[in-house]
Order: C-alpha cells, then structure tokens, then sequence
C-alpha cells in the first residue's frame, strides 16, 4: 500500500521587511513528508529552519509558495482556523518544555483536549494514557517544578500526543537537557514513531538528527536531501 503523503511544500517563500529593505529568509523550500515519517531538518542557526518550523506549525504563513497539510491548504485559511488546524493536527514539543509551572503534570497534558471541548472524563482518560505512555503515570499530581529536566519534557510529549496530531513537530527537544536524558529522549521518540506517527524535528545538532529516519539540510534559505550516514 502507498504511503500517504501528509505534507507538501512547493516553492515556499518567506520575506520580511527589515528597516525598508526585503530579507528573503526561505527562497523557495519544496519538501514532501509522508505519513508515519520520522525526518530530522539538520541546519545552523540563521539557516531558515526556525522560520521553517513556523510554516509547518501554522504558526506563521508564507509570503509565496503552496503548502498542503493533511489534504488541507494553509494559505487559504484564516487565523481563527489556523489556530483549531495548530492544536488539533501538530503537536507542539519545544526545547524549553512550556509546561505551565502551577498545573499538575496531568493538567498541563490535558490543556489541548480542554481547549478543544472533550468532555472531562475523556480528557482524564486520555491524558492518564499518554502520561502512561511516556512512563510518567505515577507522577501524574506532580508540578513541574517537582519533575526533571527528562521528565519535564516527557510530560511534554504526552501533551503534543493528546490529540492524536497528524504531525509531531519538536523544536530542538533536547536542547535544554543533558547527553543522557536527551539520548532517552530520542528512544521514546523511536518508540513513538514505530507506532505509527509522524515526527519533523528541528534541530541544529547533527548526532541528534542522525536519530530520524531521514534528514534534510537547511542552509541559507535552501533546503537539500542529506542522509543519517553523513550527518
């Protein structure tokens, strides 16, 4: 069976203007991820892949350029939807974990399904599943500040998987973590993609990209195909 493509990009452009003068920070990014993918875009800072990121996530939109999310055209779509299309089909994982410090580790899981109207008890059940998921059900009362860097992050990731999301998109997620915990990390991020789901990470460190399935380099503006062998 053919692998269902889930995003594409075609001839992205991005421009800001800066003090009178037009900065192009992407200069027509064409990228294609299929469904259950895990692909790491590897690229230094100042390279476009913040601005990339922003894109993916309908946290911005592009000056040019197509881009397809789940069969769904983003370019056409106001801010109102664009924020349902941001917590229903892209789970968020960013480097500094965003948790909200004075929520138990299972409120901070069940912010998305709160904003998206799920009943409590469904809310409950389901954030009980993914915290079990990450390995974190016995901390579930736990405040943030009780939790790990490790931990934090995991809670994290429950929270980017509530609403069963079409993508998973992590903005370098470990780059406020130890060699170790960022390694335990990426193998729950292994696991999580084995299941079946599709992750994008953003990332500018290369041994850490070498832990997707399939690498795209990003420099000035341009994106390119790279591979784990010479990451």
């Amino acid at each position: 069976m053919e692998e269902r493509t889930i995003l594409t990009m075609k001839g992205i452009v991005k421009q800001y203007v800066v003090g009178g003068e037009i900065s192009t920070v992407l200069k027509g990014i064409d990228l294609e991820v299929k469904e259950g993918e895990f692909l790491a875009v590897l690229g230094p800072s100042g390279s476009g892949k913040s601005t990339l990121m922003n894109i993916i996530g309908c946290l911005d939109v592009p000056t040019a350029g197509e881009y397809i999310l789940d069969g769904r055209q983003i370019g056409n779509q106001d801010e109102r939807t664009l924020a349902k299309i941001r917590n229903q089909e892209i789970g968020f994982i960013f480097q500094s974990f965003f948790l909200m410090q004075r929520q138990t580790a299972l409120q901070n899981v069940k912010l998305p399904l709160v904003y998206a109207d799920v009943p409590e008890r469904e809310q409950n059940e389901r954030a009980e599943e993914m915290l079990r998921r990450v390995g974190l059900l016995d901390k579930k009362d736990y405040y943030p500040n009780q939790l790990s860097g490790g931990q934090q992050q995991r809670v994290a990731i429950a929270r980017a998987m509530c609403n069963n999301p079409a993508i998973l998109l992590a903005d370098e997620p470990t780059g406020a973590l130890d060699q170790k915990t960022g390694r335990q990390v990426m193998e729950l991020f292994h696991e999580i993609n084995e299941e079946g789901r599709t992750i994008i990470m953003i990332t500018h460190d290369a041994k850490i990209a070498s832990h997707a399935k399939r690498i795209v380099r990003i420099l000035d503006g341009n994106i390119g195909e790279g591979d784990t062998e010479d990451a």
